[in-house]
């Protein structure tokens, strides 16, 4: 899990601090990147890390151990700062898309001269040499108290069924055989566990333009594997006799096998492909097709593909064009298809049944927490003839997010989300998270991350005594002439929200306007200011 700490509108780089390897951070930047964002260079893309463990100093009680796994990852992509943020956010919030890249094994002795994972593995220093093969494991097992197996590779703890990609730097079938077994057993392991829970398995993808180095041998034959898709790639028509290897090496298994036409390179048959289909059946075959991309890629004919296309409608394969020719595919009469077999097909129907009905119960859930939040709201008394119903958002994480969002449907243009530290600071997050603009967060105190700080002194409306406020020098250079939006959980009073506005002045920001869930009755008449739900003021007789 990533967990942004900072970034900016113009700055050129992104910090976050996280628990991460590094080539994980490559895989899951570029898979975005590469799904979100066309002509996207990765060239263009730098990461630096080095370890925060100095710096981190006031969390002497956490375990050494996992102190000295957190980094400081600086990312740098010229020109797509905004894409940059829109990145992260994913790694941060994947939970429609519930794709995993992971890489058991790094390197390949291949040597495609188009090959992409090389240049990503040499352009991020990730190896020393792409054609030595690194593993990453063994990974381990432990046992339940039932004795059942419990893998340390995956994520057994989802309700949603995950979809995990595991060669996306490496060749299945140029790994050696005990890692290939090693992988297989977590990934049987993870299945069985959701099987014995009733859950919906994950999917797992490995693909090779080697099948003949595929060896299923250590696993049982009545194992069902359905849910992992082993994939031989068909770049050249001489290519496909890889079909006929693909299918010797594990027609014993209870697999789904898939052919990847990618990149076609020029025509190819579509042979193999009836013994594709009569050894695995419809539901657990497939075939994938796409063209070559970068700088120098040859252009796709649609002549090349039109026989595979036609051959896999016939035969009622499962085909998915990729998104690089569909506009060929289309221009020749043919629908973009985007099929899957029933394992992934299924799964993906299920991830987007479990998000329906988040929304639904985070919708409905909200409307019943807010009712008993005006019912049981505390009363704080504010001085000695008033009551104030208040709120605290903190651990309310449903009803900062569905505020957050209904917020953001009802707010004028904004450069950037300004709070003081206070109740307010959730939602002044969850505020920057779903629309991608910068949260700057005004500290009671320095901090020991600020080099050069920015001091503000306001008048407290409660003690009528000053209070100061500090923030970075360079959050305060970035509000200067730019729309600021002000955000707390409830706005009681006009005095409150001067005390903000001066911050904000002070810095030269612009103030665009306050922003709470809870409004008095008062405040709530004030044409500034964007809210959900009015409180009750309460005035108390002697």
């Amino acid at each position: 899990m990533l967990r942004i700490e900072d970034y900016y509108t113009d700055a050129p780089s992104a910090g976050i601090i996280t628990m991460l390897e590094r080539p994980e951070v490559v895989n899951r930047l570029l898979n975005t990147l590469i799904c979100n964002f066309r002509g996207f260079d990765f060239m263009k893309l730098k990461i630096s890390m080095h370890s925060v463990q100095e710096e981190l100093e006031e969390f002497s009680n956490l375990n050494q151990m996992y102190l000295s796994q957190i980094q400081k990852l600086y990312v740098y992509y010229d020109g797509h700062q905004l894409a940059l943020k829109r990145i992260l956010k994913d790694i941060n919030y994947d939970t429609h898309l519930n794709t995993k890249v992971y890489s058991p094994v790094i390197g390949c002795p291949i040597g495609c001269k188009y090959c992409f994972t090389k240049r990503v593995v040499d352009h991020f220093g990730i190896t020393e040499d792409y054609k030595k093969q690194v593993f990453r494991g063994p990974f381990k097992m432990k046992k339940d108290e039932d004795g059942n197996d419990i893998p340390e590779l995956f994520n057994i703890e989802t309700e949603s069924p995950i979809d995990w990609f595991l060669t996306y730097m490496s060749d299945f079938g140029c790994w050696k055989p005990e890692w290939q077994e090693n992988v297989l057993q977590q990934i049987i392991a993870a299945t069985n566990i959701k099987r014995r829970d009733g859950r919906y398995v994950d999917t797992f993808q490995l693909v090779t333009k080697c099948p003949k180095g595929i060896d299923l041998s250590p696993i049982p034959v009545d194992t069902d594997m359905r849910n992992v898709v082993i994939s031989c790639t068909v770049d050249k028509n001489e290519c496909t006799d890889r079909i006929v290897q693909l299918i010797e090496k594990t027609k014993a298994h209870k697999i789904t096998a898939c052919v990847v036409y990618q990149p076609v390179l020029e025509y190819i048959e579509p042979v193999h492909l009836d013994e594709l289909v009569k050894t695995y059946g419809k539901d657990h075959s497939w075939v994938i097709i796409g063209g070559e991309i970068g700088d120098g890629a040859a252009p796709l004919q649609f002549e090349w593909i039109k026989d595979i296309i036609d051959k896999c409608l016939e035969l009622g394969i499962p085909i998915k064009i990729e998104r690089d020719i569909m506009r060929i595919v289309e221009a020749n009469g043919y629908e973009y298809l985007e099929q899957e077999p029933k394992p992934i097909r299924e799964a993906k129907i299920i991830r987007r049944r479990n998000l329906a009905f988040k929304n639904n119960a985070v919708s409905e859930y909200y409307e019943l927490k807010v009712a008993e939040l005006n019912e049981q709201l505390k009363k704080c008394a504010a001085a000695d003839m008033l009551d104030i119903a208040s709120s605290i958002l903190y651990g309310e994480v449903e009803i900062i997010v569905e505020s957050a969002r209904r917020l953001l449907e009802k707010l004028p243009e904004f450069d950037i989300i300004f709070s003081a530290e206070t109740k307010g600071t959730p939602l002044a997050y969850e505020i920057s998270r779903q629309s991608g603009k910068s949260c700057i967060i005004a500290h009671k105190s320095v901090k020991l991350y600020m080099n050069d700080t920015y001091e503000v002194a306001v008048k407290s409306i409660m003690t009528e005594k000053k209070k100061k406020f500090y923030l970075a020098k360079e959050d305060a250079e970035a509000m200067k002439g730019k729309r600021v939006l002000i955000v707390d959980n409830v706005i009681s009073t006009a005095e409150s929200l001067k005390d903000l506005e001066a911050i904000v002045e002070s810095t030269g920001g612009i103030p665009a306007a306050n922003v709470a869930v809870f409004a008095e009755s008062n405040s709530g008449k004030r044409s500034d200011i964007v809210f959900l739900e009015m409180l009750p003021t309460l005035v108390c007789e002697k």
